[in-house]
């Protein structure tokens, strides 16, 4: 752990002008959320449930700033750094971003004293309406019809629905990364598609990785390549 405790030590520095440069808003981030560990009993790192990455951006660098704690590759870059320190993943706290006009470009990483992160909504189906809480101390979501998602070892942490065949018991899954999420299609395979609220939907099965992004205000969406229909609507807390 001295690697990173060295890091602590050093100046946060700034590009030219006192502008933020993206790689010092990932920098101070890594840095911040490293300054909130404590140690336990035993000696590993314990992070506080949720933290808020606090942006403040001068006006001509507001929008660019703004921009980048938008950009999911940024929310990867810091989680990267992270899981490079030998952090498991599971222990990383749920981060939120606030950008904000200041004086000047400024980073800081607050505890969050409310970290619930948003909620899933079903649309559609015997179960239009249900809403479930989503807090920082999970980090994955099984989805599917009924109370089982495989067998009677493994429980649905959404029931999407009780009655409809067409949906798969051990439909998908949704995980979350750092301040994002992502879903995986399991047995409805194909049939997952996510419904970005601004871009081309995008079917988890046939990509690569297996997964796509999810972010709020986007939905997800099971279907049987028919008329049946029911989705997972992603909504602020």
């Amino acid at each position: 752990m001295k690697r990173w405790l060295d890091e602590l030590k050093r100046t946060m520095g700034t590009d030219n002008d006192g502008e933020l440069g993206r790689s010092d808003m990932v920098g101070m981030t890594f840095r911040g959320i490293l300054q909130l560990a404590r140690r336990d009993t035993r000696g590993n790192l314990v992070f506080p449930p949720g933290v808020i990455v606090r942006v403040a951006a001068r006006e001509g660098s507001l929008e660019t700033l703004r921009g980048w704690a938008a950009d999911p590759a940024t929310e990867a870059e810091v989680t990267a750094r992270l899981l490079n320190e030998r952090i498991d993943a599971n222990d990383l706290p749920a981060r939120r971003w606030v950008v904000s006009h200041g004086e000047a470009d400024t980073v800081e990483v607050v505890e969050d004293p409310a970290p619930v992160l948003l909620v899933l909504v079903v649309e559609g189906g015997d179960r239009d309406g249900d809403r479930y809480p989503v807090g920082p101390g999970r980090r994955e979501w099984r989805l599917g019809r009924g109370r089982w998602h495989t067998d009677n070892r493994s429980q649905n942490d959404v029931v999407l629905s009780d009655s409809e065949a067409w949906v798969s018991r051990a439909a998908a899954v949704l995980r979350h990364t750092g301040s994002g999420f992502e879903v995986e299609a399991r047995d409805q395979g194909e049939f997952v598609v996510v419904l970005p609220k601004d871009g081309t939907p995008k079917r988890p099965a046939m990509t690569a990785a297996g997964r796509v992004a999810v972010s709020v205000g986007d939905r997800i969406e099971f279907h049987d390549g028919k008329d049946g229909r029911i989705a997972l609507r992603l909504e602020p807390a």
